[in-house]
């Protein structure tokens, strides 16, 4: 069963690649909005290395969302300012809902 609305408190953009024309005509791509919804948020994992003389964080991430036709594992999730590329999602019952699994990079 989805989470109660109660718990559904981020606000999440779900981002899908699209291709445009860029004013010389080459095709460029880019993201483009698919839907903001509201979601539970849960931090399941993180790490920290260094790589290219920089620290880097990796988090990964449980978004629970109520059911939206069209998602695809192609898209990514943003939030507060940060890009989650989606590695996992799992329906919930028959189309309740969502369990996004996602992956984001933080320099």
């Amino acid at each position: 069963m989805v989470k109660r609305a109660g718990r559904m408190d981020r606000r999440i953009v779900i981002e899908s690649r699209t291709i445009v024309q860029s004013p010389t005509g080459a095709p460029t791509e880019t993201w483009a909005t698919f839907a903001t919804r509201w979601a539970a948020k849960r931090d399941l994992s993180g790490r920290e290395y260094f790589e290219g003389r920089k620290d880097q964080a990796e988090v990964t991430t449980e978004f629970t969302i109520r059911w939206l036709a069209g998602l695809q594992r192609e898209m990514r999730v943003v939030h507060d300012g940060v890009t989650y590329d989606i590695q996992h999602l799992a329906e919930i019952g028959r189309r309740e809902g969502w369990t996004i699994l996602a992956e984001a990079k933080v320099a």
